[in-house]
């Protein structure tokens, strides 16, 4: 039996060997053609990659690969490689290098707006790269190479609001870290039609810029002459420095400074000696009592004007730490103690994460009462923080909100219907709505049935409802109201689209029926002609 075995084991094997490779392969390949090539990423890498030979006309670039990722609409350049042509620098002596250099829009499923993040990871500049009267100043330092460990920029557009967000930060190795901020309430560019000249202007909300010390004050107080940091001397030399800057500033016809200048002066005198005691950070942020503030062609002409519209103010904390909630009142949120009209600031503060840190489970249990209060603004926050968790409860949330003066929430509403089932949407409509039908006193006239219908579907002034709008707009269609016929067969659209057609048909029958009962039971034509 053992001489047999051998036999059959190696007649397998002879014959397993004897068979093609891409037979035993399983599964088969499937062969690369021309459709392979054409897709968005490669198409993608192919413009960014054409654009490079543009660039090495001004610098030998180089890099050790390009990811191209056109869902995240990011682009990725690793291991890159600068050497620019410098008239005071030798051949190759200047090198800028970096691990990687990263370029990203909003994602593809997310349409509210513009956005454009740039990121540079581990990058090196040459010393050579400096220009020669900087070098000094920078080698007393005792740098050699500049050392970026991570610079970012950041900018959002918001198309509903208008208004934008724009970050960005520098990270130094052993020297500092520089970031800012500006919240952009609303960016305009009217036109004059006279001139036809567009009037830009931007609605400031607030503004900051922060130099965090990371080694630079203790290299750059070895150069200082003796003395110059002590107390004394901070007030004697920074008030006239700074009054020579903002005089010059002003201009030849407004040198005497403001109110607002002359307290920026004693805030930076204070701020000076707090950072010589305790080198940390300096933090220079806009303080305007009421916002947002306004800047047009006009204020950049008048920076005296620009100021006082601003408010600067210098310190070493920032001023969120003030105006932001208090350690005891977030104790007494956490134990259930906080006084019920503190609800919404502190609720508002942990789910935003501005003034408190950010915790949305004690954000939301704070603001509930409210909301079941029928508290607009409370129920607007919540809506906001659960659509990612729970879009049933956060859209009846967002259905109140809308229909009791927060317009932000209407855009959420849209959102929130892509993620329900019609019956699911349709159940909350009817639960916020309440009971009962119509009463005698809603036909009062056509506009009046009109404008129910508009109400209904909009959901700013009533709330959102689909069969109530498709009720009132079929009665107003009656009448001979082509208003109302539009809104009716606008929902017909809205539900086409949703791909729920065959589920709308019936409660599209329902209510057609309830509205020919009414029509007939309460003689409304006989009603409307009164």
């Amino acid at each position: 039996m053992s001489i047999a075995r051998t036999i059959l084991q190696t007649t397998a094997l002879s014959c397993a060997l004897a068979l093609p490779l891409h037979a035993q392969e399983q599964p088969a390949e499937t062969p690369v053609t021309i459709w392979d090539a054409i897709s968005f990423d490669n198409i993608l890498t192919l413009v960014v990659q054409s654009f490079i030979p543009t660039l090495r006309i001004l610098a030998d670039v180089r890099y050790a690969q390009i990811d191209v990722d056109s869902v995240r609409n990011r682009i990725a350049l690793v291991g890159v490689d600068v050497r620019p042509f410098l008239p005071y620098a030798e051949a190759d002596a200047c090198a800028i290098t970096a691990d990687s250099l990263v370029l990203s829009g909003q994602p593809i499923d997310r349409q509210q707006g513009y956005a454009l993040n740039v990121a540079l990871e581990g990058a090196v500049l040459d010393f050579d790269c400096l220009p020669i009267e900087a070098r000094p100043v920078v080698g007393m330092l005792g740098v050699d190479n500049i050392r970026l460990d991570r610079m970012t920029v950041n900018v959002k557009y918001d198309f509903a609001s208008g208004g934008a967000m724009i970050n960005f930060g520098a990270d130094l190795d052993k020297l500092a870290a520089l970031s800012g901020s500006l919240d952009l309430d609303y960016i305009s560019y009217r036109m004059d039609l006279d001139s036809e000249e567009v009037m830009p202007a931007a609605y400031v909300n607030h503004a900051q810029i922060t130099l965090e010390d990371r080694g630079l004050y203790a290299a750059a107080s070895r150069m200082a002459p003796p003395g110059m940091l002590d107390p004394a001397a901070l007030e004697q030399i920074i008030p006239g420095a700074i009054a020579e800057v903002f005089a010059d500033m002003n201009g030849p016809d407004a040198r005497e400074l403001s109110t607002e200048q002359e307290f920026f002066i004693n805030r930076a005198v204070i701020t000076a000696k707090e950072f010589v005691a305790n080198p940390s950070q300096i933090i220079i942020e806009t303080s305007a009592p009421n916002t947002p503030v306004r800047l047009g062609e006009a204020d950049l002409e008048d920076p005296k004007a620009m100021f006082s519209k601003l408010t600067p103010t210098i310190g070493t904390v920032p001023m969120a730490i003030f105006t932001g909630i208090p350690a005891a009142e977030l104790k007494q949120a956490i134990d259930g103690l906080l006084p019920t009209e503190r609800n919404l600031d502190v609720g508002r503060a942990l789910l935003s994460g501005v003034g408190a840190p950010r915790n949305t489970t004690l954000g939301l249990r704070l603001l509930d009462p409210l909301a079941n209060e029928g508290i607009a603004d409370a129920t607007s926050l919540m809506a906001d923080a659960m659509k990612g968790t729970d879009p049933t409860i956060a859209y009846r949330l967002a259905l109140h909100a809308s229909a009791n003066g927060k317009p932000a929430s209407l855009s959420l509403l849209n959102d929130l219907e892509d993620q329900l089932q019609l019956n699911e949407m349709l159940e909350v409509q009817d639960i916020m709505l309440g009971g009962g039908g119509p009463v005698a006193s809603d036909f009062a006239s056509i506009g009046d049935i009109r404008r129910a219908a508009r109400g209904h579907l909009l959901g700013t002034t009533r709330i959102r409802s689909y069969r109530a709008a498709y009720y009132w707009a079929s009665v107003g269609a009656a009448t001979g109201d082509v208003a109302s016929a539009a809104i009716r067969d606008e929902i017909d659209t809205i539900m086409r689209l949703r791909g729920a057609t065959t589920a709308w048909a019936e409660v599209q029958t329902s209510l057609e029926n309830g509205v020919l009962r009414d029509w007939v039971g309460r003689d409304l034509p006989a009603e409307l002609k009164k």
